[in-house]
């Protein structure tokens, strides 16, 4: 299967780490960039072939990646589609899609580092033969809850609780035949995400709450996964 990686944004949000001297994909936790876990994990996945939709600072990253690169789990090839301008994550995708070689794709935010068994989700896809499949996990509170009761009694304290509500993770498989129907400019989610869905051709795959899934928006996500993160074995 092929991968398409969306690491050309300019993560305004955490710009107090990269000092816009490196792309936030490059940011380190544990002694590897974020894109390094993730094509690690990848890779254990029986990926072997990613594209890097690239645009901020995108030499920075061909230079440390080249056109292969070297897992603990064997080599993935890599190749590059670059923005000259802000298109979105629809139009990155619909740029790319020309390296795609494979029946299915998979879609990757280049700011999430998780551990949860990808074959699971690529075996979902294809049993229910859907034209995409989003993975969703539960909502984790970036807050503490307080629990009060009729009579306004407080009841109980809970530190950023996980919530019964799902959220899309950033990670997605496609049928790749769909690709040419995303939007040359504009946002998946708000362009050809809910085109589908109107016609019930998107599923959503419950990634399930044990593994670890976090995406890294700001400084004190990159706190939390540094202090969190597990790895993928």
């Amino acid at each position: 299967m092929d991968a398409i990686i969306l690491c050309g944004g300019l993560g305004t949000r955490i710009r107090t780490v990269t000092k816009d001297s490196f792309p936030k994909a490059m940011i380190t936790i544990q002694g590897k960039t974020i894109l390094e876990w993730e094509l690690e994990w990848l890779r254990k996945n029986g990926v072997n072939h990613a594209i890097l939709a690239v645009r901020h600072l995108a030499a920075y990253i061909e230079d440390q990646f080249g056109k292969e690169y070297s897992t603990n789990h064997g080599d993935i090839e890599i190749s590059y589609s670059e923005e000259k301008e802000k298109l979105g994550s629809g139009g990155a995708i619909y740029l790319a899609r020309k390296f795609i070689t494979e029946k299915n794709t998979l879609i990757l935010n280049g700011d999430i580092m998780t551990n949860f068994n990808l074959d699971t989700m690529i075996e979902y896809h294809k049993k229910n033969s859907s034209t995409g499949t989003i993975a969703v996990v539960k909502l984790r509170s970036p807050f503490g809850i307080v629990e009060v009761d009729k009579e306004d009694h407080i009841q109980e304290f809970r530190e950023k609780p996980t919530l019964n509500h799902w959220i899309h993770a950033g990670i997605d498989i496609f049928d790749s035949t769909i690709l040419s129907e995303f939007p040359e400019r504009g946002q998946m989610e708000e362009t050809i995400f809910v085109k589908l869905a109107e016609e019930g051709k998107l599923k959503a795959f419950r990634v399930d709450p044990t593994y670890y899934w976090r995406s890294i928006d700001n400084p004190k996500d990159l706190q939390e996964v540094e202090r969190e993160w597990k790895g993928i074995d």
